[in-house]
């Protein structure tokens, strides 16, 4: 090996001291091997992140897009109160269960089924599916008592750094605001919640104001994001996202204020939420390894 790096070092740098190029070649042979070593190891880190969201995508189930309402349609009726209530009825007509108008955004409706059963089976931890447009977030949410577990495990409860989406221990199905956490991968990964980080760009926040929960066994509810927030998880003295219920409405409005005064950005929802879901992952860009971002979204009305 020694004669090899010889041989390389007077070849490729004949004017330099043997001693010195030998050591010139082989830090440029370890850079080599660590910038190869990094890219495969990426390769296959995406190869894996293809594949599970592949299982979830068959364990998921069926996803069927009707088809927008012609905007001639509405513009011919009379009123806008007509004109709302003819569009209800051309939904319902067309899903069959009274589908939800999506707002101003996407005036398609999107009807969302999910294999339970199979999910059930895969994992009785299974408390949801949480789906954000425009981004790979398209994925079950588990729960337990213990909100370690899934940092370190993934929805086949197989160990793994990336874990799986998670609600906040102990929530209750009622409970008026929940909280979901999962990992920021960092880099270049889409995995998990890796992708709220672009809701720091204040037109990418305006711009993606929707998502979607169902609950297991249940109906999808459409959620309007209504705030980015920069946390520091030692302060939860001021504001603690995670509050679950008001005993009255002076504690919620309290809440909605503080929200306001911590958010990054605030954009007023279109109607006063029923619910609040809650997104958490880390971002140690302003608060180290204490800093979160937090995503608030209000339940829109059905």
């Amino acid at each position: 090996m020694k004669d090899l790096t010889g041989k390389l070092a007077k070849l490729i740098f004949p004017e330099v001291e043997e001693k010195k190029s030998r050591r010139i070649v082989i830090q440029i042979a370890t850079g080599l091997s660590i910038a190869l070593l990094s890219i495969a190891g990426m390769l296959f880190y995406s190869h894996q992140e293809v594949k599970q969201q592949q299982k979830f995508q068959q364990l998921k189930g069926a996803e069927i897009t009707l088809t927008e309402i012609p905007p001639d349609m509405l513009s011919n009726m009379a009123g806008e109160e007509e004109a709302e209530s003819a569009k209800e009825k051309t939904q319902e007509e067309e899903n069959g269960n009274g589908a939800k108008d999506m707002g101003e955004i996407d005036k398609n409706t999107i009807v969302f089924t999910y294999d339970w059963d199979s999910l059930i089976e895969a994992n009785g931890d299974v408390k949801g599916w949480l789906f954000l447009p425009d981004t790979p977030i398209d994925l079950p949410v588990v729960g337990t008592s213990d909100n370690d577990y899934y940092l370190t495990h993934d929805f086949w409860k197989q160990k793994k750094s990336t874990g799986c989406p998670f609600m906040d221990k102990d929530t209750d199905q009622w409970d008026f605001n929940k909280t979901i956490y999962a990992h920021n991968m960092g880099g270049i990964s889409d995995a998990m919640f890796s992708p709220l980080l672009d809701y720091k760009d204040e037109d990418y926040f305006m711009a993606h104001r929707q998502l979607y929960y169902t609950e297991c066994y249940g109906t999808t509810a459409e959620y309007q994001v209504m705030a980015v927030v920069k946390y520091n998880a030692k302060d939860t003295g001021s504001w603690d996202f995670r509050t679950r219920n008001h005993a009255d409405m002076e504690s919620y409005n309290l809440w909605m204020e503080r929200l306001q005064e911590h958010a990054l950005y605030y954009a007023e929802p279109d109607h006063a939420p029923t619910q609040i879901l809650t997104l958490s992952t880390c971002d140690r860009s302003e608060f180290g390894k204490d800093g979160r971002l937090v995503i608030v979204a209000g339940k829109c009305q059905q």
